[in-house]
């Protein structure tokens, strides 16, 4: 690739960051990382009834202390509900309130339905292009090789 192309890709990155910025308001008192809690919540009991913090720190690749803040406060939003497993009492599940379920339908679930329909002249490979890009630069940025050159010489 050559400085004029990277410098295209950068400038490209800065939109996407202003697209990002500008998506529709949250409900008052939610964060977008709220909303990517409650879709992992409604992902893992789509596939199975009993979503843990666990299943929503790997899905998001985030750590479970910071999903665990997350969530005690989209429990206090009235948006998640835990449960102790019947089985082990040790083990809490994840349930979206019907107010959760109403925010992951409106915000992501229909909110994404009715986008992709607008991009319907960029192909599923053209986003997935895109999407392997955007990780190549950040795999590549100057700062985050040196962390990696540096990781691997402990």
């Amino acid at each position: 690739m050559n400085t004029t192309s990277l410098k295209c890709l950068l400038d490209a990155c800065f939109a996407a960051k202003r697209i990002v910025e500008t998506l529709p308001a949250l409900p008052k008192g939610m964060k977008p990382r709220h909303i990517h809690v409650l879709e992992a919540i409604y992902e893992v009991n789509a596939e199975r009834s009993d979503c843990r913090v666990s299943d929503v720190s790997t899905r998001l690749n985030i750590t479970a202390p910071s999903i665990t803040k997350l969530i005690q406060e989209l429990e206090g939003l009235g948006l998640v509900e835990k449960c102790p497993s019947q089985s082990d009492k040790r083990v809490v599940h994840l349930y979206l309130t019907n107010e959760g379920l109403a925010c992951v339908r409106e915000h992501v679930l229909d909110f994404h339905r009715d986008w992709a329909a607008a991009l319907g002249s960029v192909t599923d490979e053209q986003a997935s292009e895109t999407a392997r890009v955007i990780g190549e630069l950040m795999r590549t940025m100057p700062g985050k090789r040196q962390e990696a050159q540096n990781g691997q010489r402990k």
